[in-house]
């Protein structure tokens, strides 16, 4: 018989290596629009699928915003990020726009990849978002890739490499960090434990069911927190971006959520208990954010306000994708020049 589902803890000891960093009011609510944002993109396709319709590729986010935005936030423009194929709010907090995201998912012209990759290949040198790996698990190699690029042109860029547990279990990883660590590379890589990798639960393929305690070996810092919760976010990944900036090297860093929604649009998701799914809906990062905001005394029809807009600015994102052509072979052409 299963087991009573639990929430997971945190590591204490694992949380005290990094010293707290303070999020500003107006960045918390920057950060609240931009999980909106990913939160109403994230349900508009949801209803699509629902009436027959097909959305490409699309991994849903839900209940991972805070981890996806927050981590980004603290960014340069400069900085890199190698994103998951769970979520978009990675790519709305480096600054790719909404419409461009819907483009890509539909293979629309005036997307970012010229209708080549989906969604699942927004690419944005410009913004620091080179792009995802061709062959599943391999962005490691990439990160340590970028990350060795910027220091032999002596350049404070750090990348951030975000994977989940399946990714997490690719042998380049271990290859990876190890050159990472001897070379001391400006990378940081950010384990996003939701739980499950498809239908096999993290604790069956990591030890004590965390993706990152296998590295303490290394000798680097190895962080864990709570991935729903904005500040616990911004604050262990601002840490292991300064340190990575500072010559120091790089971090593990683990968030722990939860992948609300299936795996995928044709995933009944029979595996996952409505106990456990409702446990965690009780700890929406989007209202845990709001609670916390209105702590600091922002008004709450400010924030009703940033969620409509949210809902808005998506809405037109869909419409315009909707009556936009289809991306063409000489759109493509675009991307190679």
């Amino acid at each position: 018989m299963e087991e009573k589902y639990q929430m997971p803890g945190f590591s204490k000891e694992l949380q005290e290596q990094f010293d707290s960093i303070y999020l500003d009011t107006d960045g918390y609510k920057k950060i609240f629009q931009i999980m909106n944002l990913s939160r109403a993109f994230d349900r508009e396709c949801n209803r699509i699928l629902k009436q027959g319709k097909m959305v490409p590729h699309f991994h849903s986010g839900i209940g991972q915003e805070a981890l996806m935005v927050a981590s980004v936030f603290p960014l340069r423009t400069t900085d890199q990020i190698i994103y998951t194929h769970r979520g978009y709010g990675h790519l709305l907090a480096k600054g790719v726009s909404i419409l461009e995201i819907v483009l890509d998912t539909f293979m629309k012209a005036g997307g970012t990849n010229y209708g080549l990759g989906g969604n699942m290949h927004v690419t944005r040198p410009d913004l620091g978002i080179p792009g995802r790996e061709g062959v599943f698990g391999t962005r490691f190699g990439i990160a340590a890739g970028i990350a060795l690029a910027a220091q032999l042109n002596n350049s404070d860029q750090v990348t951030l490499c975000f994977y989940g547990e399946a990714a997490g279990a690719r042998g380049i990883l271990y290859e990876s960090l190890n050159m990472a660590v001897l070379w001391k590379l400006p990378v940081v890589f950010i384990a996003e434990n939701n739980g499950w990798s498809f239908s096999s639960k993290t604790k069956w393929l990591f030890p004590q069911s965390r993706m990152s305690r296998v590295w303490r070996g290394f000798d680097i810092p190895v962080v864990e927190f709570d991935g729903n919760d904005v500040e616990a976010t911004y604050s262990a990944v601002s840490q292991a971006i300064n340190l990575a900036r500072e010559g120091n090297g790089p971090s593990v860093i683990e968030g722990i959520t939860y992948r609300v929604d299936p795996h995928i649009w044709y995933d009944d998701a029979h595996y996952q208990s409505n106990d456990e799914i409702s446990l965690w809906e009780s700890r929406d990062p989007i209202e845990i954010a709001r609670q916390k905001l209105i702590e600091r005394s922002v008004d709450p029809v400010t924030l009703d306000q940033i969620v409509d807009l949210a809902f808005n600015q998506v809405c037109d994102a869909f419409e315009i994708a909707e009556n936009s052509p289809e991306a063409t072979w000489n759109d493509s052409k675009l991307a190679v020049i």
